[in-house]
Order: structure tokens, then sequence, then C-alpha cells
């Protein structure tokens, strides 16, 4: 019998299989698009957000700040409803598991790239064989669980499994599901980083670095009707105050990443329609855990212990936010209440530890972002750290700077960022701890945490995923790899000349429905 994942439905309560209890969804209120009267079609959306993309091909990315650029590019083989995370069809009309280890896409007919190209099951093909394969690629684990991939027909991808996995599909909805041209891989020379030539709604037409990435809809995009807007312009103000301010002004006209503080100014000027919910963006320290001074467990475990999440929470979050002890806020399905003490606020045992570690006043190096908020919650976690005795000395950089400099160039020993969501719960645990990520603060293997990361895509059920979740939370917070802040508030401001923008439950925004408002 053949098991078809493909949703026919989208129900409340299958909604919660992949995002939020009831109560979270509810607090959420994502029911819908603002607008409902008749928009007008074509003219420019001006975008204001507070990072340059450190590459527009999403194979090779280092910031989880790319989304945003990438999205007007590429399209996904599956999608995913906003409001609940539920897969739906995006390039693959439909997949289906024939068995536990075969799960099978079938493409949209007459499907093309930019550059006028096929994308059919050898485009596909070449992509996920790139994604998991290429020297270059910063998200193989993703797809660790592929076998093989064949073009079996002219639209039909099967896909050979080394152990079951069911998160495959929701996957496939992130950076290694978006399509991008052979053609153009090939004629980069295995680079699209500046040259993107995807099947999205709108086409690549500049990126000037760390001013504007200009676009331009895409006359032949699938989905009919589609962009609403023809020209899209994303420009890089790295203050997000001063984007808040352009777009009061009227000189932008979306504002996205504002900081809970700003949210009083836009709510008072009328000019703007705000959206304000809870996010599963978790702002984070990554370590080094692999060489001095934090290849110690006890000092790292006081690094934890030092952090007053409440007060952090109310200071650089105005309150809006939620304390993180874990890898997921308590309203998600995958929360496990039994692990939030285990590296909860004890400055005494914090002092105690380092002293045990023979360092009473440890120093370490760490890197943060330049913008003020990054700014804020630097200056918040090195005064509780100096309380216990810990000394960090930390540098401000660009998303793009800081990404390479701890992750890549590996020059300093922590960094202060976060871990966006993603569609599957699967996906961020993967990022952060297996062993073959480029993003492993420690670039080595946790004790354990391989079968247990292995184990949340084979589970059947969510209780059999949870209870892998719950181990992988607990082998990384018992060996303190990482130091858990806060979960942010998304909140993102539109002009009131707008209409048709859709929030999502992964903080992650798309602009292919919205349209001057009628």
């Amino acid at each position: 019998m053949r098991k078809q994942t493909r949703p026919a439905a989208i129900s409340r309560r299958r909604g919660m299989h992949y995002g939020l209890s009831g109560a979270g969804l509810a607090m959420l209120g994502l029911a819908g698009a603002v607008g409902s009267a008749a928009a007008q079609e074509g003219g420019v959306l001006r975008v204001s957000v507070n990072a340059n993309p450190s590459t527009l091909d999403p194979a090779t990315g280092r910031s989880g700040r790319d989304y945003q650029y990438l999205y007007p590019i590429y399209d996904t083989l599956v999608a995913w409803e906003p409001t609940t995370l539920e897969p739906r069809p995006g390039l693959a009309q439909s997949w289906t598991y024939s068995d536990d280890t075969t799960l099978v896409l079938e493409l949209r007919p007459g499907l093309t790239f930019h550059d006028g190209t096929p994308l059919d099951a050898e485009a596909v093909k070449f992509n996920l064989d790139r994604n998991r394969g290429d020297a270059r690629s910063n998200f193989k684990v993703d797809l660790s669980s592929i076998d093989t991939v064949e073009a079996t027909g002219p639209a039909t991808v099967t896909i050979k499994l080394k152990m079951a996995d069911r998160s495959l599909p929701l996957i496939l909805s992130d950076r290694v599901g978006m399509m991008v041209s052979p053609a153009a891989i090939k004629a980069g020379g295995g680079s699209v980083d500046r040259t993107p030539v995807g099947a999205g709604p709108w086409k690549l037409v500049r990126w000037d670095d760390n001013a504007v990435v200009l676009y331009e809809r895409n006359p032949t995009y699938w989905r009919q009707g589609l962009p609403r807007i023809d020209r899209l312009e994303i420009k890089v103000i790295p203050e997000v105050s001063t984007g808040v301010r352009s777009v009061i002004a009227g000189e932008n006209d979306i504002v996205v990443a504002v900081p809970a503080i700003q949210k009083p100014l836009l709510d008072r000027s009328g000019k703007v329609k705000v959206f304000a919910n809870p996010s599963l963006y978790l702002f984070m320290v990554y370590l080094d855990f692999s060489r001095p001074p934090l290849n110690d467990l006890r000092i790292r475990q006081a690094l934890n212990l030092a952090i007053d999440r409440d007060v952090f929470n109310k200071v650089t979050l105005a309150g809006l936010g939620q304390p993180a002890t874990t890898l997921f806020p308590k309203e998600h399905w995958a929360h496990d209440p039994a692990l939030t003490k285990v590296l909860a606020y004890d400055p005494d045992r914090a002092k105690a530890l380092l002293k045990e570690a023979g360092n009473p006043t440890v120093t370490f190096t760490g890197v943060a972002f330049s913008d003020q908020p990054s700014v804020q919650r630097l200056e918040v976690l090195l005064e509780m750290w100096r309380r216990v005795g810990i000394n960090a000395k930390f540098q401000n950089k660009t998303v793009p700077e800081g990404s390479q400099t701890f992750f890549f160039d590996r020059k300093v020993d922590s960094l202060l960022a976060a871990i966006p969501a993603r569609p599957d719960v699967s996906i961020a645990p993967f990022t952060i701890f297996a062993k073959g990520s480029p993003y492993n603060g420690g670039h080595q293997e946790i004790p354990g945490m391989e079968a247990a990361l292995a184990a949340t895509r084979t589970g059947a059920t969510q209780a059999a995923r949870k209870v892998a979740l719950s181990q992988v939370q607990r082998i990384a917070l018992e060996q303190a790899v990482f130091v858990p802040l806060a979960f942010d508030v998304s909140i993102i401001a539109l002009s009131n000349k707008y209409q048709g923008f859709q929030p999502n439950l992964l903080d992650l925004p798309r602009f292919d429905e919205v349209a001057v408002a009628g």
C-alpha cells in the first residue's frame, strides 16, 4: 500500500503536530493575510532589512538572514502552510512513500527556470546531489539520510533512503529544496553566489553589496497571478531603528526583524500595520567546545548558569519574548519541561564550577553582530558573566562577517547569534549539533548525539519523535555545548498602502502575495 503524504486539507489538530500547541496557535493570531479589498497589480515594494546576504546560492549560505533574499529567486520542492507548517505541494505536486525507505516526487509539468531551461527530474537530481555532495554545500547534514536520487521519469524523482526518514518532505521545503538552474551552475564553474537563477516569483536584477538587492517579476512564474508586485527592492539598513523610521516616513514600505522596543513607535504612527507574534527564532551563543577554555564542561556550564534569562528577556525584548532554557518554546509540542532546570540561573553554582575548574576568572573570545539590538544583547550578557568572574572579549561585525569569523575561519571561541526556525523540528538540532555540520560550534562529535539525532527523523509518530528530541536536548544541555537565551518576538511593519502580507510561524517573511492596496 502506498502512503500518500501530500496534505489534502489542513486541520487545526494536524497543524499542531508541526508547530505550536493549540494555545500557541491561538496566541499567534496568524489566521490570514491582512487586506481583503481588491488590490492593484504591479508597482514596487521596498523592504528594509538589517543584514547583507552572505550569498545568493542556497547551498553555500552562511547566515540565517539569507532567506529573505532567497525566497524571491527560488521555489522549493515542497512548500509549507504559514500558520501550521503543514507540508503542501510546491514544485512537486505530490510525494509518496512507496515504502519506508523510498520517497517518490512527482513534479508539476512544464516548469522552467528563469533562464528558460527545464526544471525537470534531471534538474532535481542535479540539485539534490549537489546539495548533499558538493564540497561548498553547507547543508549536507539535511540530506544525510539519502542514499541515491534517480530521475525515473521526466517529472518523477525517486529518492532511496539509508533509513526511514519521515522529516524529508519538510526538509525539502528548506534551503536544500530550493532548485537552482543546473545550466547556471555549470556556466559559473560551480558557483552562483552572485549570479543566481531559480524558478521563483522574481529574477535578480542587481546586488549592490551592503546597499540593495533588486528583483524584477518573473513573467513565466508557475503560480498564476503571482507575484502581485512587479519590482522588489530589498535595502540593507543595518540599524533597524533607521529602517523603522524610513517606513513611517514613506521612504520604504516594509521593515522586518523589528526590535521589541520599537513597537510602540510603530503603533503610534498610524501609518503601518504591525504584525507581532511569538516566534521559534532562538537567540543563543554558539560555543567552540573543542579548545581551551571552552573544552572544559564546567566552564561551559558556568556560562549558562550565570544567565538570568528572565532579565535578559525583559531588557532586550521588552518582556515580549520568552526565556529559553531548551530548543523549543513552552507552547511547542517538542518542549520538555523536565529539561528547563538543567542550566537554570544559579550564579553561586557558576562561581563554584569556575573555582573547581581552577579558572575563577576565565577569559574567552567571541563575536557579535554590529546592529544596535545585538550590541544591547551583548552588553547584558557581558555584565551577567562579569558578575560571576567570566571575562569575555567580543568583537562586533556584520552578520556575514561574524558568521565567517566563527564558523569557518574559527578565529574566536564563541558567537552571539541565533538559530532561525526551520520547517521540520529536526533541522535546527541537526544544524547545530550534528558532527558534519559547519554550524556545530565545536566541529566534532558530541557523545551520544548522532544516534539521538537520527531517531528524530526515523520516528513514525510524533510521540516517538518527541522522545528523541528530548534526548537530543538533554545531551546538548548536560554537555552545555550552547547557551540558549530567549525566543524572539516576531515584529514586522507594513505600510498601510499595501496589503496581502501573511506572517508565518518561522518568522521568514515572503512577499509574493503582497500588493498595492485598492
